[in-house]
């Protein structure tokens, strides 16, 4: 995670008694070519030394502060640094209402964000961010060929940038259009010279088809360029996954260094994998429309369908305190709930829906799919992350391993792993690489909180809830065995799983 002190920079935007320091178009555009490219302490660093001495932001570095909190995930700020430019100065308003729509996107308010993003093409016709924005609403309201023409001028209009061609890719991936999204990016590189974001992005697509080796040395290599660029974090995120992927074998040819800090495992050997027996459902074309009271605030998490397609269960934070709830899950099909059932402790973060009609039974994982995480274990989150509330209804999956079988601070009940989890996460499943449910993921730690107790910002820690704590809440008791045969890579686990995972919206 970045470490960047928040504190600085809400100082700065209150002090505005202060004469503010513009900088220079020149300026800005440096700093964003860093943000674009996913450099994001650079940016802050090089900023914060613009800025010094200078106690109240000038208009475009709110929007590059705005910029910054959107590339780490945090809409909510993102959109109050947008929203303050506008007030500081008319000279980029165009760039502000850009801005608030993206963060409106990722705040799962389409409308907002549409009349944000038009207003800003009114303003500046050429403005590749609006373009940005209008590709990924109609994009969410299922409208491909209009979202496609949008995403295509606001890469002819960023002739110098991958930024653009990286989010088509993207988009096209949330579509489960994987061969799409690697074709756009390997035109591009026709033309381009290669970015280390755009590089490892290619690898992730690679990986996802289950060409392991090509991700590898795709992979391998981002984490050379990020490195040479400055960006150590982002470097060493690469190298944790390849050392949680690669085998000792691959390392030695490819000469890959691993830091001695990062877990040492024994890797799934590729002849070990063998064909899951579950039969692949195929998502639906057109996904069931989700209906909500578009004049009320609406939340969304992930769940997991169980008892024969009976249940839904999620994080009881991700319903508590709703009046209507509906899910949809990874092929399409949408089901209200009828009543919700919370475990006895109320410190347990679980909640089982029951739903009005169920499932087809063959959506449901199965009571005997729970276990207990093992530490090093291969690991693979499902879940919505960051879905804005109508559009998406392809799940997302990540990597990981279990690097702890506790919470933080040693709080049992739950356990640690690598896998990302961001804002939407919450109640998915995450599996092991034999197919079974070993616990829901409950989020990450509130590192500002972390920071001003202990005084250090924890890395890489995200949390779920261990499968014992869901098997007490279900009444079941964990079967010890495990099927040491099967063993399922990310694109099984993802076409397997697909059906089970669900996507939450609640009111």
């Amino acid at each position: 995670m970045i470490k960047i002190n928040y504190l600085i920079l809400f100082v700065i935007l209150i002090c505005s008694n202060f004469k503010s320091y513009a900088i220079s178009e020149s300026q800005y555009l440096k700093i964003n070519k860093l943000i674009e490219s996913e450099n994001i302490d650079k940016a802050f660093e090089d900023l914060k030394a613009l800025q010094k001495n200078n106690e109240k932001l000038s208009a475009r570095s709110q929007i590059l502060v705005g910029k910054i909190y959107l590339a780490m995930e945090k809409p909510s700020k993102a959109f109050t640094f947008f929203e303050e430019a506008t007030f500081t100065s008319v000279s980029t308003d165009a760039l502000a209402n850009a801005g608030m729509s993206l963060s409106s996107i990722k705040l799962g308010n389409l409308s907002d964000a549409k009349v944000y993003a038009e207003k800003a093409l009114t303003e500046n016709p050429d403005l590749v961010d609006a373009k940005l924005a209008l590709a990924y609403i109609f994009a969410d309201y299922g409208q491909e060929k209009l979202s496609d023409s949008y995403f295509k001028e606001a890469i002819l209009k960023s002739s110098n940038s991958l930024s653009s061609i990286r989010a088509f890719a993207i988009v096209k991936m949330r579509q489960g259009k994987n061969k799409e999204a690697k074709n756009i990016i390997l035109k591009a590189l026709l033309e381009k010279k290669p970015d280390a974001s755009t590089t490892d992005l290619l690898g992730k697509i690679f990986w996802l088809e289950g060409n392991l080796n090509e991700a590898i040395r795709l992979r391998s290599k981002a984490s050379k360029m990020f490195k040479e660029s400055g960006n150590k974090q982002r470097s060493e995120q690469i190298l944790l996954w390849l050392n949680t992927t690669i085998s000792p074998h691959q390392k030695e040819d490819k000469k890959i260094e691993i830091p001695q800090k990062q877990i040492n495992r024994k890797q799934l050997n590729n002849k070990n994998i063998s064909t899951p027996k579950k039969e692949y459902l195929n998502p639906d074309t057109n996904p069931e429309e989700i209906f909500v009271n578009k004049n009320k605030p609406a939340f969304t998490g992930s769940g997991v369908i169980f008892n024969k397609g009976k249940w839904v269960i999620t994080n009881k934070h991700v319903i508590e305190g709703s009046n209507y709830i509906v899910v949809r899950n990874g092929l399409g099909k949408v089901r209200e709930v009828k009543t919700i059932k919370l475990p006895d402790n109320k410190n347990d973060d679980l909640a089982i829906l029951i739903l009005k009609n169920a499932f087809p039974e063959n959506f449901s994982l199965s009571m005997n799919d729970i276990k207990d995480p093992i530490p090093g274990e291969e690991i693979y989150v499902m879940g919505y992350p960051m879905s804005s509330i109508l559009g998406r209804y392809n799940p997302s999956i990540s990597q990981g391993i279990v690097s702890k079988t506790s919470g933080f601070e040693e709080v049992s009940g739950q356990f640690q792993i690598t896998a990302k989890i961001n804002k939407g996460n919450s109640g998915g499943p995450i599996f092991n690489n034999k197919g079974q449910m070993i616990g829901i993921s409950v989020g990450k730690l509130d590192k500002n909180k972390i920071l001003q107790k202990d005084g250090f910002i924890p890395e890489d820690v995200n949390i779920g809830i261990s499968g014992n704590i869901i098997a007490n809440f279900l009444n079941l008791s964990l079967k010890t065995q495990r099927n040491k045969k099967e063993k399922y890579d990310a694109t099984e686990i993802y076409k397997y799983k697909r059906p089970s995972v669900v996507f939450i919206v609640s009111q």
